[in-house]
């Protein structure tokens, strides 16, 4: 688990041919693999699915974040904070 508790308040995401993601305002990333990156911003969590997901930067000071890999879907929910998102995953 990756922690920043003082990211900026804006969050913004830009996605350039669903191969390539930029964020901004994130706060934390809970868990990812290949598949699913899982992530707290400043607006709540964050799933990111996908194929060949890669994270290939994070800067904790800034709360910025870069995805890339095969992108298929974004999804927020509430902020879970017994068991996290991949308690859901197998119930």
């Amino acid at each position: 688990m990756i922690k920043n508790e003082t990211v900026q308040t804006k969050h913004s995401i830009t996605i350039e041919d669903r191969a390539r993601m930029t964020l901004t305002g994130v706060q934390e990333v809970s868990a990812f693999s290949d598949t699913a990156v899982s992530l707290k911003t400043c607006r709540g969590m964050l799933m990111i699915q996908g194929k060949g997901l890669n994270i290939s930067k994070l800067n904790t000071d800034t709360g910025e974040l870069n995805v890339s890999g095969e992108i298929s879907q974004l999804r927020y929910s509430k902020d879970k904070s017994n068991g996290g998102f991949f308690e859901g995953l197998f119930r």
